[in-house]
């Protein structure tokens, strides 16, 4: 078994958008993968701690974006979590059975053909098939599916060593949109800046750790403070890979939110040009950003001068990013709903 009939499997840059991409494609209502990170209103920032090394991690979007990319289009979808293995698998079977792919969230550590050491989640990927005792999986980091057991997927989807996945699923009920693209967009791009000035101001799980600028912040404030962890040039490492790596598109995830701010205005004639600019230009200082962490991770030792140094001119970089992010975000929402004369 190779996967649905008629299921087009392709890679890209994000898990979650690569697969919001192919299931689009798949039901009929195909857009690229920027158009579906920001439909999903994808850009964000989550700084967490970790009980073992690296200790330390962010992602550069929000931990709830697959199903808010549903919810911004307006096509109905069940998202199921904490429900007992047998009820997953059975669920797995018969919806891939019925022609219907399945969003899955996973653990990379979990995953063989992954062949890492390092817990990583989630994890969004797509179950195409089960095949007996072997799930076939469309993966956006890979060129072709893959098969693996049952059991080690419902590993992948049962771990809790970054975040608590619960079995996570989600399935679409409904494949056609009710919300037209503009319509989408424009509500995508406002819960995006609502979210990162104020992350409880949108009505989503936030799950552990600070969000938003907030998160940002928190990350500049405790950059200087690694020197003390146990494996200081690890987690430093892992930063510069959750800014240039990971699926990120490069940039924590501002370069691929760019390019779909450079489609939506010229789609969409009442956004300002202006606003796909400025966010290419952040999506530079955090390539900068990235490019310190990553000379600071190759240094010889953590204990040195010039490891301190590093890390203080990354957390500066990360700070003055912050107020240009907020002044982003402001503007973004004044684009998508500006105030009413008077």
């Amino acid at each position: 078994m190779t996967g649905l009939s008629g299921y087009e499997h392709a890679t890209g840059d994000h898990c979650g958008s690569t697969s919001l991409r192919n299931l689009g494609a798949h039901f009929g209502w195909p857009v690229d993968e920027p158009t579906s990170f920001g439909l999903a209103s994808g850009l964000g920032f989550t700084y967490f701690e970790l009980p073992e090394s690296p200790h330390r991690g962010f992602f550069g979007r929000p931990l709830w974006i697959e199903d808010a990319h549903f919810d911004n289009r307006g096509i109905a979808h069940d998202l199921h979590r904490d429900e007992p293995w047998e009820a997953v698998e059975a669920r797995l079977r018969d919806r891939t059975a019925a022609g219907d792919p399945v969003m899955v969230y996973t653990d990379i550590f979990h995953l063989d053909y992954f062949d890492t050491g390092t817990h990583f989640a989630p994890h969004t990927l797509l179950v195409v098939g089960v095949d007996g005792e072997t799930a076939v999986l469309s993966d956006s980091e890979f060129e072709s599916l893959q098969r693996i057991p049952l059991s080690q997927l419902r590993e992948a989807m049962a771990s809790d060593a970054v975040f608590d996945l619960s079995h996570r699923h989600l399935v679409v009920t409904d494949a056609e949109p009710t919300v037209s693209l503009a319509d989408a967009t424009r509500r995508a791009i406002a819960t995006t800046a609502r979210y990162m000035l104020d992350p409880e101001s949108v009505d989503r799980p936030l799950g552990p750790g600070a969000h938003g600028l907030d998160g940002i912040r928190r990350f500049a404030a405790d950059l200087p403070t690694w020197t003390a962890l146990p494996d200081p040039q690890w987690t430093v490492r892992f930063a510069y890979q959750n800014v240039e790596r990971r699926g990120t598109g490069g940039a924590t995830f501002r370069r691929l939110y760019a390019r779909f701010l450079d489609r939506a205005t010229a789609d969409h004639p009442e956004l300002d040009p202006g606003l796909a600019d400025r966010t290419h230009a952040i999506a530079d200082d955090w390539n900068a950003i990235g490019a310190t962490l990553k000379s600071a991770s190759e240094l010889d030792s953590p204990e040195s001068v010039a490891f301190e140094s590093a890390l203080a001119e990354a957390s500066e970089a990360v700070e003055a990013v912050a107020d240009r992010e907020r002044a982003l975000y402001r503007d973004l929402i004044e684009s998508v709903d500006p105030p009413a004369d008077g």
